[in-house]
C-alpha cells in the first residue's frame, strides 16, 4: 500500500510540473492577446499565469536562473 502512494505522489507531482509550464504558455498567450486587442482581463489573466510559474518554478521545476548558469547561492565567482 505504501508503494502505491508512493506512484500516486510521483505521478500528482508529474501533473504539478505540466500544470505549472502550461501556466507559463497559456501567460505568454494572453500577454499576446491583451498587446492586440488591448484588454486589461488578459493583461490581469496572463501575469497572473506568468507569475504562478515564476514563482513555483524552483520548487517543483527544479528550474532557476542559478543553476541555468552554473552559479548557485553559496558559490560566487571570484574575480582576479
Amino acid at each position: 500500500m505504501k508503494k502505491n502512494n508512493k506512484i500516486e505522489e510521483n505521478d500528482r507531482i508529474e501533473l504539478l510540473k505540466l500544470a505549472i509550464w502550461f501556466n507559463l504558455f497559456i501567460g505568454i498567450y494572453n500577454l499576446y492577446i491583451f498587446n492586440e486587442m488591448n484588454s486589461l482581463f488578459h493583461l490581469v489573466l496572463g501575469s497572473a499565469n506568468v507569475g504562478v510559474w515564476v514563482f513555483f518554478r524552483e520548487k517543483y521545476l527544479n528550474f532557476s536562473l542559478s543553476t541555468l548558469f552554473g552559479t548557485s547561492k553559496g558559490n560566487k565567482i571570484e574575480e582576479k
